[in-house]
């Protein structure tokens, strides 16, 4: 399947640099190498990580629009909520730290857990160690998503089923 990453990354390099002539070839070849280094990047990664989880595989790509949307709509609405605390004078924050495991059954199923919770403002993943996050939150406002499991299960869903 790597060789479909490989086709893949070209295919997208092609549509988003056009449009091409004779006298561009310095373009051609310098977009050339830089999906040859993002593809070998990609075969290390997966392989440093086990080749447990194909992101690539179709089924991942299906379920990964759902998983946007949720993860566009969480960061819309802890936006909302850290520019309430800013703006608002006065208003307490109470931060804290908590544990939360990661339920997710691979190494990069939860390291996209932690960057999810990092993305979304109002939260810093700082040590994923043993499928066991430490995430920061501003406020209880701000960690509920966490806490109540919605982030993991939402990574969790985009891993797909377990085999």
């Amino acid at each position: 399947m790597r060789w479909g990453v490989l086709l893949l990354l070209a295919a997208v390099w092609l549509s988003l640099s056009g449009p091409y002539t004779v006298h561009e070839w310095l373009i051609l070849v310098f977009g050339l190498v830089s999906v040859a280094f993002v593809w070998r990047l990609y075969a290390t990664l997966d392989r440093e990580a086990g080749g447990d989880w194909e992101f690539f595989h179709p089924a991942a790509w299906l379920r990964l629009p759902r998983f946007l949307v949720a993860f566009v709509y969480r960061v819309a609405l802890a936006n909302l909520h850290v520019v309430r605390l800013i703006l608002a004078p006065g208003s307490e924050l109470h931060p804290r730290l908590r544990r939360v495991r990661a339920s997710q059954k691979t190494s990069f199923g939860q390291v996209l857990y932690a960057n999810f919770i990092t993305l979304t403002p109002g939260t810093i993943t700082l040590d994923l160690r043993d499928g066991e996050l430490l995430v920061y939150a501003l406020d209880a406002e701000s960690e509920a998503d966490v806490v109540d499991g919605s982030m993991n299960r939402d990574v969790l869903r985009l891993e797909g089923p377990s085999d």
